[in-house]
C-alpha cells in the first residue's frame, strides 16, 4: 500500500550518509514540497531538523515545540533544504500548524532570497 505523505507532516528520515557538513543521521524533517509533487513522483523536499537549539536563533531557524511524536523542541533548518528519494522516510512523526507552516515558507524566501524585486530584474 503506497504511504501518503503531504505538505507540513514531520517524518522520520533517514540522511545517511551525509559529506562534509551535511545534516545526516536518522532524524525529523517537514515534507515542504506540494502535495501534487509527493503523489505523482518518487521525492519530497525536506527540511531537516535538530534537538540541538542554539542559545540565539538565527534568521535562517524555525524553532518548533514539542508535539505528538516528537519528544523535544527543536529547530527546523531551511538552510538545509533538499530533495530526497520517499524510500528514506521511516515514519510519519506528526504534524505542524498552519502558522508555522507559514513561518518555515517566509524562512525559506530568506534563505533563498526570493523577493520579488530580486527576479523581476
Amino acid at each position: 500500500m503506497a504511504r501518503i505523505i503531504k505538505r507540513g507532516e514531520i517524518w522520520l528520515i533517514n540522511l545517511e550518509p551525509g559529506f562534509g557538513q551535511e545534516m545526516h543521521k536518522k532524524r525529523p524533517a517537514l515534507i515542504i514540497s506540494k502535495n501534487s509533487i509527493n503523489f505523482q513522483t518518487n521525492h519530497v523536499i525536506i527540511i531537516p531538523a535538530s534537538s540541538q537549539i542554539p542559545a540565539i536563533l538565527g534568521i535562517e531557524m524555525v524553532l518548533i515545540d514539542k508535539i505528538k511524536g516528537l519528544d523535544k523542541k527543536s529547530v527546523l533548518l531551511p538552510l538545509f533544504i533538499k530533495s530526497v528519494d520517499q524510500e528514506r522516510l521511516i515514519k510519519k512523526i506528526g504534524t505542524i500548524s498552519k502558522i508555522k507552516l507559514q513561518e518555515v515558507e517566509d524562512t525559506i524566501k530568506i534563505v533563498l532570497d526570493l523577493k520579488k524585486e530580486n527576479y523581476l530584474n
